[in-house]
């Protein structure tokens, strides 16, 4: 029997959205590339299912999109949203917008492993990584069941409870708690012309209910994510619940009604958003590995593949003869954070459910009475137009900061306090945001020493 080869260029960890991308771009690069995974697939996982246009990009850059179309996935090309008393609807031209797509995380992930496998990729499944191999400061590979595997850097693609970002110490920070609890489940027998769905509606209690709900490859999926303080209630009848608190998003429980339920109602209970510590001596974080946000706005996976992509291009140049890994390491830590850091703010702004209503309303009002802004909005999801670009103009606070104070002065005596108290943890979080912007001159995480001086090495030569 043949001994598997246990030195690589590159040891990715995790072979989903992120790590298969990874990998697959750096194999077509030339290096030699092991992605390890504790799973086989198919196989499910958390996620929303919703892929925007800028990660499709990415796949249609490596080369897979096609086969992806090919085997289902559903090309959206409407999408409404709502709040507690607005909404507005916009209609997606994939020649123009780009291509939004919705696809089940079994179908997507085995594509992707797939393709990875055919890539040149050594492909292995069903092998738990039980730590990282540290020599002199410095990770030189990672231990598995089945024995050591070496590499001249080790990559973490292996999500929330990653195993490489808890080997190396990776800190987090600007850490946010979960304001709601998302449960969701799929059906099957929904007509596919139906579109996205989005919104957050108040008023079934103290507090707003989030949804989602998008067209799948041949099933659609619906998420239902009471207020967290509501969780005790709400699972101690979860499919009475989530059917009741549906209904007040009437669009999304018409496009279900009639429609079977397959499977459970997941339930996702203890998480948290977050960003880590991403770079070091040999190694790297990406995708939820490095960083998780509110599900709100759909950005896990094609922000997956836009980090790998951009993680590739830092570790084919830490690698060259004369590159420095752990420069580049950190040029990608930095890119990352700049990358996710506005989005991330709007997510968790979403994803608080004790806001005032005033300010979703305001907005959404406005944008079904004004084509450019409705379209603005849209553009948030796939990055082409920032959440404070698009909400936060002058022009637009104006006219919408009069509703909202309005808002502020009709709220019930028993809802002042927990709504002042909502805001003024999200007026906080947003100042610590702020202070620890990757341009800030307070943000002192990212390794600089090798930085500084390679740069004054070449500034003076």
């Amino acid at each position: 029997m043949a001994v598997p080869e246990s030195k690589f260029d590159v040891v990715v960890v995790g072979a989903r959205c992120a790590g298969a991308t990874l990998s697959t771009l750096l194999a077509r690069r030339g290096l030699r590339v092991c992605v390890l995974d504790k799973a086989t697939f198919p196989s499910e996982t958390l996620s929303t299912c919703a892929f925007q246009s800028n990660g499709v990009e990415v796949l249609r850059r490596i080369g897979v999109l096609d086969e992806i179309l090919a085997a289902g996935a559903h090309v959206v090309r409407r999408a409404t949203i709502t709040s507690t008393h607005e909404k507005f609807t916009v209609d997606i031209d994939p020649a123009v917008y780009g291509q939004v797509l919705g696809m089940r995380r079994t179908t997507m992930d085995a594509i992707l492993i797939d393709y990875a496998a055919r890539s040149g990729v050594e492909v292995r499944t069903k092998c738990p990584v039980e730590g990282v191999i540290v020599e002199s400061g410095r990770v030189r590979g990672v231990t598995t069941r089945f024995g050591d595997i070496r590499a001249d850097v080790v990559i973490g693609a292996d999500g929330r409870s990653s195993t490489v970002a808890r080997s190396v110490g990776a800190r987090e920070y600007c850490a946010h708690r979960a304001g709601r609890m998302p449960t969701w489940s799929f059906y099957e027998g929904v007509d596919p012309k139906h579109g996205f769905f989005f919104g957050a509606v108040g008023g079934m209690n103290v507090g707003s209910t989030a949804f989602l709900g998008l067209p799948l490859d041949g099933q659609f999926i619906v998420t239902v994510a009471p207020p967290a303080e509501d969780a005790r209630d709400y699972l101690s009848d979860r499919y009475t619940q989530f059917d009741a608190r549906l209904q007040s998003f009437p669009e999304l429980a018409a496009a279900v009604d009639g429609a079977t339920r397959v499977g459970p109602i997941r339930v996702l209970q203890k998480w948290h958003s977050y960003f880590r510590e991403s770079a070091g001596p040999g190694w790297a974080l990406v995708g939820d590995a490095g960083h998780f946000k509110d599900y709100s706005l759909g950005q896990g996976q094609s922000d997956a593949f836009r980090q790998a992509e951009h993680l590739a291009d830092r570790l084919i140049d830490g690698l060259e003869s004369d590159g420095n890994l752990d420069i580049e390491l950190s040029r990608w830590w930095r890119w990352r954070d700049r990358d996710a850091w506005q989005m991330y703010w709007a997510n968790t702004l979403l994803g608080e459910p004790h806001l005032p209503d005033a300010l979703a309303d305001g907005l959404f009002g406005l944008a079904a009475r004004d084509d450019a802004l409705a379209m603005d909005f849209a553009h948030i999801f796939n990055k082409k137009v920032t959440p404070l670009r698009a909400a936060a103009t002058p022009a637009r606070v104006a006219r919408v900061a009069p509703g909202v104070a309005r808002s502020l002065a009709g709220l019930r005596p028993r809802e002042l306090p927990r709504n002042t108290r909502a805001t003024a943890e999200f007026i906080g979080f947003s100042a610590k945001l702020l202070a620890q912007h990757p341009q800030s001159p307070w943000g002192l995480r990212y390794p600089r020493s090798a930085h500084t001086a390679q740069e004054t090495a070449n500034a003076t030569s």
